[in-house]
């Protein structure tokens, strides 16, 4: 369950895990012990003395010094795991070019969520799926930004893909488009963790099967037909 190849590889190529973080490096120490109290309790239950000790820091402050505040060590997070990620997606959006598969769906959601399966913290765990979930869910539509929105330097193959799934989904509003999409990206996040809390572990290939049933899932909600409002739907649901 380490690694998987791309559903749309014939070849069964695997995705190989991002290059290992430095043990000695105290801001990503920081980064990687913000990131596993964060998935754990939520972003307000890990206070930065919690990180800091977690990250093998005797100074309290250290989360402080480095990123100014709480917010400013999430920003941290996520451009440490979108650089990661970048070259896995650059590889993967190489494959959809060269297939000519950039109007299909299915492969450019590949290219957005399987990389996420070679990310395990320390202890074996989807950390980083697990905290972009509680992000997506109830940070995001607070109004706080991730850190890529802006870097397409920092991850031209995601801006890239994220483009070229907007103009395939060029039927629906721009509104709907970005709902879809956060909607299937947490679809495939929340199937990662419920898998890895299940008792009793799936084996490779049923969790193979596992994911792409999800992909499936996601692919039909993202090429749903516009929406229409149900005709039961009326001011007692929508307040």
């Amino acid at each position: 369950m380490d690694d998987m190849a791309s559903a749309s590889d014939g070849a069964g190529e695997r995705l190989e895990n991002p290059a290992a973080d430095s043990p000695t490096d105290s801001k990503v120490q920081l980064i990687l012990a913000g990131e596993r109290l964060f998935a754990r309790r939520g972003m307000e239950g890990a206070s930065l003395r919690e990180i800091a000790v977690a990250a093998g820091h005797g100074n309290n402050n250290a989360v402080r010094y480095h990123f100014g505040s709480k917010e400013g060590l999430v920003q941290a997070i996520f451009l440490h795991r979108v650089a990661q990620l970048e070259p896995l997606r650059h590889r993967l959006i190489g494959r959809v070019d060269e297939r000519k598969l950039t109007g299909d769906v299915r492969s450019l959601m590949e290219v957005i969520v399987l990389p996420y399966l070679t990310l395990r913290d320390s202890e074996g765990r989807f950390s980083y799926p697990s905290f972009l979930l509680q992000y997506l869910l109830h940070y995001r539509p607070k109004g706080m930004m991730h850190a890529a929105d802006d870097a397409s330097a920092v991850s031209p193959s995601l801006h890239r893909t994220m483009d070229l799934l907007r103009r395939r989904l060029f039927y629906l509003a721009p509104e709907a488009v970005e709902r879809r999409i956060m909607v299937a990206t947490s679809t495939f996040l929340a199937v990662l963790i419920n898998t890895e809390n299940l008792l009793l572990q799936p084996d490779r290939n049923e969790f193979r099967s596992i994911i792409d049933d999800t992909l499936c899932q996601m692919v039909a909600s993202l090429t749903a037909p516009a929406s229409r409002v149900a005709d039961f739907i009326d001011d007692s649901f929508t307040g």
